[in-house]
């Protein structure tokens, strides 16, 4: 069964992410931090759930090194809590790194689920006639972790079949067949990208004049979501640019507020980061429900 955001033209899909994971990375603000942060790994589940554990521990580790790195080299604030090798700890700069580190867990949180979302062929159809060489590069970057992870397995995987593990002997044993995999991965990453080249010179692409297929229909669904999408993105940009997303930590932490403008702000995030969630809970029940009437 195919996503439901991924269901839509892929303009919409592209929006969503464009608002969700920019606001996130200009907002810093705690409540608005943490809606991004909770719905990021709660779409991320549902895109996924055999990686819940691995996206939790992940983002601990992010968030709770951004905490260290922060307190440790910004002494700014009024609230001493400590001193560690003489240099005081505060509880501004604590809460600034907590927030950084918040604000870092879930744009990569959210990379992910583009990734899953927002794949090569519908990052071409956006870009490609307009900047067919940069959508090609950035595509291509975009996929190169993924693939060259899951390629590295099979390496790792192929190498153990003829006695030579990378986790077995000592240490010098160890590097050697490490190095080995690495060896024969960047052979066949540049063998792959020659390939992938000549592949796409031969098709014509980049030629001025060529035309492009498309799978992809703009309906009305897709304009009500989209006009959903750009109006709720403007009215936070707005705010941001106001300074309705930002929360001042030093010299002293500024109180959070809940009255007015920032109930509209917080609602209006909460409600266009948790969409995607909301969609697909939808579409799983149009499709269960489609089942038993059957």
């Amino acid at each position: 069964m195919e996503r439901a955001l991924a269901s839509y033209h892929p303009i919409v899909s592209f929006l969503f992410f464009v608002v969700v994971i920019g606001m996130s990375m200009l907002y810093m603000h705690p409540v608005l931090l943490l809606i991004s942060l909770i719905s990021a790994i709660i779409y991320s589940t549902i895109l996924n759930k055999e990686k819940f554990k691995q996206t939790l521990s992940f983002t601990s580790i992010i968030i709770l090194g951004a905490i260290i790195a922060n307190a440790m080299f910004v002494n700014r604030g009024f609230t001493v809590l400590f001193y560690f090798r003489q240099n005081p700890v505060t509880l501004e700069s604590i809460s600034y790194g907590l927030c950084a580190g918040i604000m870092m867990a879930s744009v990569v949180v959210w990379f992910s689920c583009y990734n899953e979302i927002i794949t090569s062929d519908k990052f071409l159809y956006i870009f490609g006639k307009t900047f067919p060489s940069i959508a090609l590069m950035i595509s291509m970057v975009l996929r190169l972790i993924p693939k060259l992870t899951e390629q590295t397995k099979i390496i790792a995987k192929s190498q153990k079949t003829v006695g030579l593990d990378y986790s077995e002997g000592n240490i010098k044993m160890k590097i050697k067949s490490s190095m080995r995999i690495l060896s024969i991965l960047v052979t066949w990453a540049l063998e792959d990208a020659v390939q992938t080249a000549d592949s796409m010179k031969a098709r014509g692409y980049g030629i001025k004049g060529r035309t492009n297929f498309s799978i992809y229909r703009f309906i009305k669904r897709d304009m009500i979501m989209l006009v959903i999408i750009g109006t709720i993105g403007l009215f936070l940009f707005m705010g941001y640019i106001n300074g309705y997303g930002n929360l001042m930590f030093y010299p002293s932490i500024e109180n959070i507020r809940f009255d007015g403008l920032y109930m509209a702000i917080y609602l209006s995030f909460f409600l266009i980061t948790l969409l995607p969630s909301f969609l697909e809970i939808v579409e799983e029940y149009k499709w269960k429900y489609s089942e038993w009437m059957d």
